[in-house]
């Protein structure tokens, strides 16, 4: 990927185009799922989205649904986010945009680009998925192969630039950065195979 494009999303609400807001993220293996790779769990305020709870619930029934992901970002000029859009088309119609600081949850996303997928929870102010390991969940596929080059230029700038915020020197940022994200990765790489 070398630049951003438009792109036009059909949503069936206006609940659609907002954000839904996270309420924690953690991160799961699971024997015989993306080669053992951690995936991260996104646990979603859904208390303005019914329709996802639904989703998720018809997802258990029915078995697996049909969805598609982009990466976004809200403006050419405004680096600090980048949102993940969902579109699910199977059991039913729903859009899901999540929205992410990426000093903040930069590790978040990248662990979703590495695994290239995420488990999304519904859930409410307070879920932590330690207390909330029997909620349905489901596993949705996010491509990312191409986005990546272009999420590590974001990922690299986004964490140099708070680096710089908190005083170090350009060289100091720089190196400290490169650490950071390479040090990000090698935790973030890690299998678990069954014993």
């Amino acid at each position: 990927m070398k630049k951003w494009h438009k792109k036009e999303f059909l949503l069936s609400n206006k609940a659609e185009s907002e954000p839904v807001p996270i309420v924690s993220d953690a991160a799961v293996t699971t024997q015989g799922i993306a080669d053992g790779r951690i995936i991260p769990v996104l646990i979603l305020d859904t208390s303005l989205r019914p329709d996802i709870e639904d989703m998720i619930k018809a997802h258990k029934h029915v078995g697996d649904g049909d969805a598609k992901s982009a990466w976004s970002i809200p403006s050419r000029f405004n680096t600090d986010k980048i949102s993940l859009i969902l579109t699910m088309a199977r059991p039913s119609h729903c859009v899901i945009l999540i929205e992410f600081n990426i000093v903040r949850q930069g590790g978040v996303v990248d662990q979703i680009i590495q695994a290239q997928g995420v488990y999304i929870q519904p859930g409410k102010k307070g879920d932590r998925l330690r207390t909330t390991m029997d909620h349905d969940r489901i596993l949705v596929e996010v491509p990312s192969k191409h986005f990546r080059a272009e999420w590590d230029k974001m990922l690299s700038k986004a964490i140099f630039k708070d680096f710089k915020r908190k005083g170090l020197s350009r060289s100091e940022a720089k190196l400290a950065s490169n650490d950071f994200v390479k040090t990000w990765r090698e935790l973030g790489s890690k299998r678990f195979w069954p014993i």
